[in-house]
């Protein structure tokens, strides 16, 4: 379907691609991923004639049709969003235009009309011409519109919106290859869960850039990084070469290392008798083999970054209430109301609804900037709280390196965990010492997230923290937040970090507040489909009266469950090291064969190290056992 041949590309003075080959297979699913700024959007133009390479080719097959959907796709239309949804279905618009020909000759019996319109039709049938309108509704509905909305001009809609216009309207032209450059872009998250079905259902070959792990996951069969000037292929979708990346560094580090040794035992050979002639010969061999070794170069990122949070510091089990609160924006009309939540030291509360619905506000009421119009805000003892939003980022001030304006919003955090939290969201090494005013909004957004990741509290409240952050950095702050022991209230459209961080959901929409604990598949469909819509109602509303027992033993055993995650992993690292141990203790006994006493001595160490590892498998089970209830 598609093949590169020595094709490079550069922006300006920086090299994107250097004299890659690569080929995409008919009916592939490929996501591209990299960091921002590798050129991923300027492969999807350079496919499509937009950009032109500096050296080599783009081979397209002859009968490709190539649908693209940059990043920010307006519809650009006055037409109605219906008509403009089927505006580029070519092969129905054929079809009918035969139909409507095939039937006028009919009615004129003209010879062989008939067969000639039962011809059209069978066609129509077998090409599911007469389902096109069905499946028209079918995409607008699963993008969000209302059957209200199929017949308002395009023109009426917010930018936002008319990227779900523009991306109907790609999506129902059928093409042969899809190139999708950040198509969840301005996309809530359950119609972020519908395009990730949609697109797995799909037969088109696909190339989709995105940040959204469960798309990627979900939508993709085959996983291509963009790094170093070159394409990196691994057939599995993105958690899977998360999973092999990993692996793959590690036995690179492993071979590295015994390379090294190798070699340091011949360099220590060829220097002890180079310069004795019985050793001679045997030295100068010693130094070709060295020669000829073809050296490992060890990966350069040598494991995933790690973000770990400040401890909560001490406070009020209970963190914070809201009483029958109705928020709104100043001068406004109430956006949500009649609140009644509870958010104890644990809780980790994923905030979801379709945007402009209020998520945000009951944010802003949470945290304080956003007055009650009625009932009550309640701020448990000693209670901490930091926000994240982005808009905080527009604040920073342009003249600061990216450390500096850490440190300003985190004045006794230590340099060393600043630079750390820095080069975890993905911040290194000189951009680090870069003016704010040199950065882009992605990186500005990173260094507010990294001075909230510095500041002690037991409270956290964020807004949409993982937009700019790829793949892998989302993921290491998915593990910060899980490992967090204080309350968390995150609002965002990125599923698989509900999945990972959430023990409660809040859904927001028609004005209310509706919770329940845990994390369940429909929570990620429109209201209408959730089938726990009206439980989740009833127990949003007993959380303050006599539900309260309940809640009391969902934390208590969600607490228990944590702590013996997090126990799961020290026991894992306890076991590597102890057979490491283990392993040089026999080698260790090989070395003192003849020496019974230093055996003896080896043996019982062993032993003890040996009975220590069981202990350490039997805990191992038990743990699993309580992680799998």
């Amino acid at each position: 379907m598609l093949r590169l041949s020595q094709l490079s590309l550069t922006m300006g003075e920086q090299d994107l691609l250097l004299d890659v080959d690569w080929h995409l297979r008919p009916g592939a699913h490929a996501g591209l991923i990299g960091r921002n700024g590798t050129g991923k959007s300027t492969l999807l133009r350079a496919i499509m004639r937009q950009v032109s390479p500096a050296s080599g080719h783009i081979h397209l097959r002859g009968d490709a049709r190539v649908a693209y959907l940059p990043q920010q796709a307006l519809s650009g239309s006055v037409a109605t969003v219906w008509d403009e949804a089927r505006s580029q279905m070519a092969w129905l618009e054929d079809f009918e235009r035969r139909l409507a020909s095939a039937q006028a000759a009919a009615e004129s019996g003209a010879p062989g009309a008939a067969e000639d319109l039962a011809l059209v039709t069978e066609q129509m049938a077998l090409c599911g011409a007469f389902a096109a309108e069905q499946r028209i509704g079918e995409v607008l509905n699963g993008l969000g519109f209302s059957t209200q909305d199929w017949q308002r001009g395009c023109d009426s809609f917010s930018g936002g919106w008319q990227m779900r216009i523009a991306l109907a309207r790609l999506l129902l032209s059928d093409p042969k290859l899809l190139l999708l450059d950040e198509p969840t872009n301005h996309l809530d998250v359950a119609t972020r869960s519908w395009l990730a079905d949609y697109l797995a259902a799909s037969s088109a070959t696909m190339i989709v850039v995105s940040h959204d792990r469960h798309l990627l996951d979900a939508a993709c069969t085959e996983t291509v990084e963009l790094r170093d000037q070159g394409l990196h292929s691994f057939a599995g979708n993105l958690s899977a070469w998360i999973a092999e990346r990993a692996v793959r560094q590690a036995s690179l580090l492993d071979a590295k290392k015994k390379q090294d040794q190798q070699i340091a035992r011949l360099e220590r050979f060829v220097d002890r008798f180079g310069a004795k002639a019985n050793k001679a010969a045997q030295a100068r061999s010693k130094q070709k083999a060295i020669d000829r070794i073809e050296r490992v170069e060890a990966p350069r990122r040598q494991g995933r970054p790690r973000l770990r949070l400040p401890d909560a510091p001490p406070g009020a089990l209970v963190a914070l209430t809201l009483r029958g609160v109705d928020l709104g924006w100043p001068d406004g009309p109430v956006v949500v109301g009649g609140v009644d939540l509870v958010l104890e030291r644990g809780m980790r509360l994923a905030v979801l609804g379709p945007n402009g619905c209020g998520k945000s506000t009951l944010l802003g009421g949470l945290f304080g900037s956003i007055h009650p119009r009625a009932g009550r805000r309640v701020l448990g003892r000693d209670i901490r709280v930091a926000r994240y939003a982005q808009d905080l980022a527009q604040e920073l001030p342009a003249d600061q390196t990216a450390i500096e304006a850490v440190q300003a919003q985190v004045p006794l955090a230590p340099t060393a965990r600043v630079r750390a939290a820095l080069g975890a969201l993905g911040l290194v090494g000189d951009a680090q010492l870069r003016r704010v005013g040199l950065l882009s909004g992605g990186e500005k957004a990173r260094i507010v997230l990294a001075g909230f990741a510095c500041r002690p509290a037991n409270l956290l409240l964020l807004d949409e923290p993982s937009n700019h952050l790829d793949a892998v950095t989302v993921e290491v702050l998915a593990e910060a937040l899980a490992e967090f022991e204080g309350t968390i209230v995150l609002v965002t459209h990125d599923r698989w970090l509900v999945e990972q961080v959430a023990t409660h959901v809040a859904h927001v929409g028609a004005g209310r507040v509706q919770l329940h604990a845990g994390v369940r598949p429909d929570d990620f469909l429109p209201p209408q489909r959730r089938t726990g819509s009206d439980g989740a109602e009833t127990q949003s509303r007993t959380l303050v009266g006599e539900g309260r027992e309940d809640w009391q033993d969902r934390k208590a055993r969600q607490r228990d469950l944590d702590r013996a995650r997090k126990r799961l992993r020290q026991v894992h690292q306890e076991i590597e090291a102890a057979e490491q141990d283990l392993a040089q203790l026999d080698a260790s006994m090989a070395e003192v064969a003849t020496d019974h006493l230093a055996l003896a001595a080896l043996a019982q160490q062993r032993s003890a190290l040996s009975q220590r590892i069981e202990a350490r498998y039997q805990e191992w089970e038990t743990l699993e056992a309580i992680e799998s209830d």
